[in-house]
């Protein structure tokens, strides 16, 4: 590629250079723009980040914004300062794993341009705990904005990653949820998942966040899933993360199966946040996460009880810049219903779609 005045970081990062490349190729470009140091800079100063009327609380996490990167984004916690500079509020790495491991089988990644979704069964394909320690490490200044995303099999991994992780970071995110990843299904049972989180409770410096599997309105799971949640909450976490990718079967994966991700999924998560909200009356920060492109989307979560959000699908497709938008939009909605606080969304009308 010739260097110009045309070509940027930005283009680079960009759909419409990106998307000619396959998924885990193009998000390798992306990963490697945002390690380029300094360039990332210039977006602290347009980001909207800066705005105090998007000032946050999660869980005592005190945040610029309710604008959050979603965990497998930055998988081995390489990019984080970078993430950040684009002006989302918080990142969280990972998901970390004690051990590396390679992931599923290719062809593990697929996207779907007119749903602007897309399917995975990447199984936490991930350097291991070691590796994430190391650039946790190098990521000091950034760690009051940063989780990292857990998880493991057996109840001794997950206890390893979250004592060795949880100095370096601002709170701990346990994934027990992913539908690509065998094995995780054993803490789906309310008395292994209470056991589990009792323990990390007992050993918690940071606040704990459980992200559930989802429960479309007509899914036969969905009381199954909230007794998850009750469950989670009053053995002791501080937040939950409302919810993982949508189970899906498709051919395109080597592996038949995956998790959808997305804008098809944003009518459920809205549904799932009541719903969570009703159980829990306010026990628990919720994060909201699956198919947010908008601020109006943001505004509607909140307005259902998250106290903030997560996104990584819509980033694809809508590049960089995304967060600014968003962040900028969310202040002028504010503005216009008279709101002077995130946590005063709750308490207002539902903005106008």
């Amino acid at each position: 590629m010739i260097w110009s005045k045309k070509t940027s970081i930005y283009s680079l990062a960009a759909k419409p250079l990106i998307f000619r490349f396959p998924p885990e190729g193009a998000h390798k470009l992306a990963e490697t723009a945002l390690t380029i140091p300094g360039v990332w800079n210039a977006f602290r100063l347009t980001n909207g980040a800066r705005k105090p009327e998007l000032q946050t609380e999660l869980a005592g996490i005190s945040l610029p914004t309710p604008v959050g990167m979603a965990a497998g984004f930055d998988k081995d916690c390489k990019v984080l300062g970078s993430v950040l500079r684009l002006g989302f509020g918080f990142v969280t790495g990972g998901t970390v794993t004690l051990a590396s491991r390679p992931g599923n089988p290719k062809p593990r990644m697929v996207r779907l341009p007119d749903q602007k979704a897309v399917m995975n069964s990447l199984g936490f394909p991930g350097q291991g705990l070691e590796s994430a320690l190391k650039r946790l490490n190098k990521a000091q200044q950034y760690k009051n904005r940063v989780l990292v995303s857990i998880a493991g099999t057996i109840e001794d991994e997950i206890f390893e990653c979250l004592r060795r992780t949880q100095p370096l970071v601002a709170g701990i995110e346990l994934n027990i949820s992913s539908p690509n990843t065998a094995g995780l299904r054993i803490f789906h049972e309310p008395a292994r998942l209470r056991g589990l989180i009792e323990g990390l409770v007992a050993e918690k410096q940071v606040p704990l966040f459980v992200k559930l599997p989802p429960w479309p309105r007509d899914n036969e799971n969905r009381e199954e899933i909230l007794k998850l949640a009750e469950t989670a909450v009053d053995a002791g976490v501080d937040g939950l993360v409302v919810a993982n990718t949508h189970p899906i079967e498709s051919s395109r994966l080597q592996s038949g199966r995956g998790g959808l991700s997305g804008a098809p999924l944003f009518e459920h998560t809205e549904l799932m946040i009541a719903d969570v909200q009703a159980r829990v009356q306010g026990g628990a920060s919720i994060i909201a996460c699956g198919g947010v492109t908008t601020a109006e989307h943001v505004w509607q979560l909140l307005a259902k009880g998250a106290s903030a959000i997560q996104l990584y699908t819509s980033f694809i497709y809508e590049g960089p810049g995304l967060p600014a938008r968003i962040n900028k939009r969310l202040a002028k909605l504010m503005n216009a219903a008279g709101v002077s606080s995130i946590a005063d969304i709750a308490d207002s009308p539902p903005v106008i779609k």
